[in-house]
């Protein structure tokens, strides 16, 4: 039995000389290459790596995955590299070098694995048989490495080849493109979109979500991990948040129960919602928001989630904001405070089409935010604030105002006049602060209401000019 001589300092190279000078022992073979990390090396000889981890490092050595160069002649005995192997290697010669995987020489078995690592795809099917006959530890090792090359080979080539073409409908093999595609859209972006599930979701990329309870089941599986994730304090990732939503999307909305209300909560924290400010996706991540909008109902959840698209700069934001407005009174109704943010949505994203559902809300008085100051001078619009009779003076929005104030931004009037201390907000439009007026204003609110319809009057009565 040989000695394992001590290791020095990391990265010493008096360490990495006693190591690999070590003659070649079933029980204890050379170390990989120097482009190893230290610490891997060290962790592997002392048994804290596991055999499927070794199996990558010692990859490395052979160009499968590494963290530097294929070593060269010199490091591995003087061997060369043999020709590449044609794809018609034929099944005698393939068991032989599986079979040298396990040899006593070193320069045996890195020569098989790099014959191996050369078969062309069709071949995995027989080596994924003979990984089912190995017995020893090294030989599946290096064969599960050699056949997670191969399988890595052949799925960027599909990924190229899935990318490039120009035939929106051909999935090159990726069985979920047809199901992800019905909800985000049959487009090249949706594409890149699409490929960024493949790594810790790979099933979702190659198979399709056939029922919409299928999806339903894939939603339930994301969501759980994702909370195990925030629990144990794991690495979450911006494609599990794509993953969530992309299965919600595809379920049956009836069946989704408390998920919405989940999905609400995940992306509101990174990483989860990062996917969503994907400026090169911006057209799938409208159609999935679209749908994930329709499946929120709740008005809580309703406010989050405009809050959410908002910073994404979204507008299908809008449908939300309708969504809320459309209902005034009874057990569904929004808070003031939520209406506000939901008529600055209108603000940002609102077309002529909203309006009739903005003049519901021209007659509520009722205040969704307040300003409070203790200086006796006028406020930047111009009017003097209220005293509440504590020594306070007191401005107020009420729902009216942005009402109104939407409506005039979506009919191109000049708010301005009528607004003049308002203050744009980069996400919401405005600061509700800036646009708050006296609570005895009442002659100010009605000024600007009549304003407005005499502006959509004259606009209406214009005549069109012809093509």
């Amino acid at each position: 039995m040989h000695a394992v001589c001590k290791l020095t300092a990391p990265g010493s190279d008096a360490a990495w000389t006693r190591l690999t000078s070590l003659p070649p022992h079933r029980g204890l073979r050379p170390p990989l290459n120097r482009s190893m990390p230290y610490s891997a090396s060290k962790k592997m000889l002392e048994g804290r790596i596991p055999i499927a981890a070794m199996g990558l490092m010692m990859a490395s050595s052979v160009g499968l995955i590494g963290w530097g160069q294929t070593p060269s002649p010199e490091e591995s005995g003087g061997a060369s590299l043999p020709a590449a192997v044609a794809p018609s290697a034929d099944e005698e010669s393939i068991v032989r070098w599986i079979r040298l995987l396990g040899s006593s020489q070193y320069e045996d078995r890195e020569n098989a694995t790099r014959i191996l690592s050369q078969l062309e795809a069709e071949m995995l099917p027989l080596l994924e048989r003979e990984l089912g006959k190995v017995t020893d530890p090294e030989v599946r090792v290096r064969l599960s490495a050699v056949l997670a090359k191969l399988k890595y080979e052949r799925q960027q080539r599909i990924i190229r080849a899935f990318l490039r073409d120009s035939d929106m409908n051909h999935d090159h093999g990726l069985g979920g493109w047809s199901s992800f595609s019905a909800v985000a859209g049959a487009t090249r972006s949706s594409k890149r979109l699409f490929l960024q599930l493949s790594e810790r979701y790979p099933e979702l990329v190659e198979e399709k979500l056939e029922t919409p309870q299928a999806a339903l089941e894939w939603a339930r599986r994301v969501a759980i991990s994702i909370q195990q994730d925030q629990v144990q304090r794991g690495e979450g990732d911006k494609s599990d948040g794509l993953a969530l939503l992309y299965c919600m999307c595809a379920a049956n909305p009836a069946d989704l129960g408390g998920m919405p209300s989940v999905s609400v909560r995940t992306f509101l924290r990174s990483p989860y919602n990062q996917f969503l400010r994907d400026p090169q996706a911006k057209k799938p991540m409208e159609a999935l928001s679209e749908r994930w909008g329709a499946l929120i109902t709740n008005s809580s959840d309703q406010t989050m989630s405009m809050l959410i698209l908002l910073e994404s700069e979204l507008t299908s934001v809008r449908n939300i904001a309708k969504k809320m407005l459309e209902v005034r009174e009874g057990p569904d109704a929004a808070e003031a405070r939520d209406i506000l943010i939901a008529l600055q949505v209108m603000f940002r994203f609102g077309k002529p089409e909203d309006i009739p559902l903005l003049e519901r809300w021209l007659d509520d008085t009722e205040v969704c935010d307040e300003s409070v100051s203790l200086n006796v001078f006028s406020e930047p619009n111009g009017f003097t604030p209220g005293n509440d009779g504590a020594g306070r003076n007191v401005s107020t929005v009420e729902v009216r105002d942005a009402a109104i104030l939407a409506c005039m931004q979506i009919s191109a009037m000049d708010y301005r006049k009528h607004f003049p201390g308002i203050v744009m907000h980069e996400l919401r439009g405005y600061l509700p602060r800036t646009i708050a007026s006296s609570q005895s204003a009442e002659d100010v609110r009605a000024a600007r209401i009549q304003a407005w319809r005499q502006f959509t009057a004259a606009k209406s009565s214009a005549p069109v000019p012809r093509q």
